[in-house]
């Protein structure tokens, strides 16, 4: 999620004019060298490090990127989801096999997080000024109502093939109904890649779109990989809360400061919007970092337990076995703050991951 773009601004169409270049770094501690992968896909930055004698494929790598934003995008008309979106029939629409599982697995979470984290909310995201037209004037409760009305996952239903070589398909219920697959195909993306990189032979590598992280066996130094999670600070400053050992993990991080402003009536607004509500957010949680083998999953988590809050998010993620750490503004602090002072919630089985890796919370 995050932070991260907002929920529109993550996929984007068209064919992008990359800078992509790869460079050699040479370790004096090791023979085996560090080889470098950047561009550009999703709206997004990417960095894909790999410790291996030979180099991996640049345009390998940013195929398998380009594959998902070319199958998933919302900006990109020829994009299976773009169609899908435009369908406004009854009728089955057939799907890829990718594209169902992501969705299945969407519907899944929807229901274990009693609507928090919900892939049709994309209408009231733009009616909150944070999809492609930016800020708008802030939306009724009646308008709010009527979005509402055609949001939620129960509204579109998944069929896999009836017979070998058939097709998956979904129905909506809702002919109106849009999914927009913001809040995890930046990690599937993610899982993408490093899918790629595994069936090329490597095994030692890590995978970073728009701060969404994947990472395999040990880094150039012959260490555990190190993801920093970061604290919340104040406009035009970043800091780092604590550096987070991975190996064979993701990570994925969502917040509310990154993208947000002040309303007309100077109410802060975040981009995380309560699909249960129709309206942003209100609690005082700054972000929450989840860490699971899957990037796309990893993502979904950390979407769905920032819209819950640092309380039922934290039951939640102990419920459901999630290793999440949540930074929480302190009591009386003012909503978006990012001078606040912040405390540290970790799940039960995040603070077993910690004690795994050797790892604990700054004092």
């Amino acid at each position: 999620m995050r932070d991260t773009p907002s929920l529109k601004q993550l996929i984007v169409p068209g064919l992008f004019v990359l800078e992509l270049f790869i460079t050699q770094y040479q370790r004096q501690q090791e023979e085996t060298p560090l080889w470098r992968v950047q561009g550009e896909v999703m709206g997004t930055t990417y960095t894909v490090q790999v410790v291996a004698a030979q180099a991996p494929s640049a345009e390998g790598i940013h195929a398998a990127l380009e594959a998902v934003n070319a199958e998933m995008s919302t900006y990109l008309k020829s994009a299976q989801l773009s169609q899908l979106n435009a369908h406004k029939s009854g009728e089955p629409f057939e799907i890829s096999p990718a594209l169902y599982e992501l969705l299945k697995s969407s519907q899944a979470l929807s229901a274990l997080s009693g609507g928090a984290f919900d892939v049709t909310v994309g209408p009231l995201v733009n009616a909150w000024g944070f999809g492609p037209e930016g800020r708008v004037t802030t939306p009724s409760p009646a308008q709010v109502q009527a979005l509402k009305a055609h949001v939620g996952s129960d509204k579109f239903k998944l069929s896999e093939p009836s017979q070998p070589g058939g097709s998956h398909s979904l129905t909506k219920l809702d002919p109106e109904l849009y999914i927009d697959l913001s809040a995890n195909a930046k990690g599937y993306g993610v899982d993408q890649a490093a899918a790629y990189l595994s069936a090329q032979g490597f095994d030692r590598y890590w995978v970073e779109v728009g701060g969404e992280v994947k990472a395999r066996g040990l880094n150039a130094e012959g260490r555990a990989w190190r993801a920093g999670i970061e604290r919340p600070a104040g406009e035009g400053r970043r800091a780092v809360f604590m550096v987070l050992p991975l190996q064979d993990r993701s990570i994925a991080t969502s917040g509310d400061y990154r993208n947000r402003y002040l309303d007309e009536r100077g109410v802060m607004r975040s981009h995380t919007i309560d699909p249960r509500t129709g309206e942003p957010v209100t609690h005082q949680l700054a972000s929450v970092s989840v860490v699971l083998k899957d990037n796309a999953m990893a993502d979904a988590w950390a979407t769905a337990l920032n819209v819950l809050g640092p309380e039922e998010g934290l039951k939640l993620a102990n419920a459901q076995s999630i290793p999440a750490l949540f930074l929480v503004r302190a009591e009386g602090a003012l909503q978006g703050d990012l001078n606040a002072p912040l405390k540290a919630l970790v799940s039960e089985p995040m603070s077993a991951y910690l004690l795994e890796v050797g790892a604990s919370l700054p004092e």
